[in-house]
């Protein structure tokens, strides 16, 4: 498996439609502060971001998402009047299911059609926070409307049309559908637009340094020595440790230990019934109590209080739902 397949495998993000609109003339929403990222995909026609006294042009195969959840606003040009949730326009059809807080927009007007899919994402997941660390609070990819994108556009309609009329399954459905673009969105910006400075996404430009990534990746738990990399990859100990670190921004040593404690804080969370033994003898440890003054060390809280946490924080959430 590469690398960035390994690491979006590992990526744990709660994610959720919040619109789907279908729009002609002129309009504008605004997008309160929120307190998860928040994502606009452009299928058809345009649109601008109006973002710190900064407006950014939208075309069809566009997303920007807003990773800390900064407010802005949508719409159609810079200056076009906003349609508010409450406005009485017979223009503007709105339906909002409370259940899962889809709010689908037709606006009639004169026209070329805009088309757009609105979502949140929670980064709940330790992956998931160690990769949005490396992210800018707004990111825009261009012109990803390549054919498995165009297609989504139609299938993510009628998932939305059977939300609409209650179908069992359908939010669920819609859901799992919009985490297929996230996917789309985390790969391209990775592939193509991830800063080149920032730990392992650096690493993957080198290809000495990808390749000893790539083998801690797909085995995290090994006994890894920095001995035994540098001669996976073909260098001396000593010039691939010196090179690891001016690539990556860390040691060796220090990438892997990261890692497996990453790795073993998703299972702590998304396996809740699994042993606190297991978990750490999965992430390279020999004892539990070695494992858990790691984790203390990392994550502030030994493993078993830090699941208890999540967990807990999670029913919260739910809740609110």
């Amino acid at each position: 498996m590469d690398l960035i397949s390994n690491i979006l495998k590992h990526i744990t993000v709660r994610n959720r439609v919040t619109g789907l609109l279908s729009l002609r003339g002129d309009w504008a929403f605004e997008s309160p502060a929120a307190d998860e990222a928040v994502f606009h995909c452009i299928f058809k026609g345009t649109a601008c971001v109006t973002f710190r006294d900064q407006t950014i042009q939208l075309k069809p195969g566009d997303m920007v998402m807003f990773t800390k959840g900064h407010g802005h606003v949508l719409g159609s040009t810079p200056d076009a009047r906003m349609v508010t949730f409450a406005e009485n326009d017979t223009r503007v059809r709105m339906h909002d299911v409370h259940a899962g807080e889809i709010c689908e927009v037709v606006k009639d007007a004169e026209g070329e059609e805009t088309s757009i899919i609105c979502a949140r994402f929670n980064f709940s997941s330790q992956t998931a926070k160690d990769l949005v660390e490396h992210l800018s609070d707004q990111v825009v990819l261009r012109d990803q409307s390549h054919s498995s994108f165009s297609a989504l556009e139609p299938v993510l309609r009628a998932v939305a049309a059977e939300a609409h009329s209650d179908d069992p399954g359908a939010l669920a459905q819609l859901d799992g559908l919009v985490n297929l673009l996230y996917m789309s969105f985390m790969r391209g910006w990775l592939k193509d637009y991830a800063p080149e400075n920032s730990g392992w996404i650096a690493g993957m430009k080198d290809p000495k340094i990808a390749k000893a990534l790539q083998l801690i990746h797909a085995d995290p738990g090994k006994d890894w020595h920095v001995t035994g990399l540098a001669s996976e990859v073909g260098m001396s100990r000593s010039s691939f440790a010196a090179r690891f670190a001016d690539v990556t921004g860390v040691t060796p040593v220090r990438y892997l230990t990261r890692w497996r404690l990453i790795m073993a804080a998703n299972q702590l969370e998304t396996e809740p019934s699994r042993p606190i033994g297991s978990i750490a003898l999965a992430a390279g440890y020999d004892s539990e109590p070695s494992f858990s003054t790691a984790f203390k060390r990392e994550f502030g809280s030994p493993p078993g209080i830090w699941r208890k946490d999540r967990l807990n924080g999670a029913v919260h959430e739910l809740g609110r739902a």
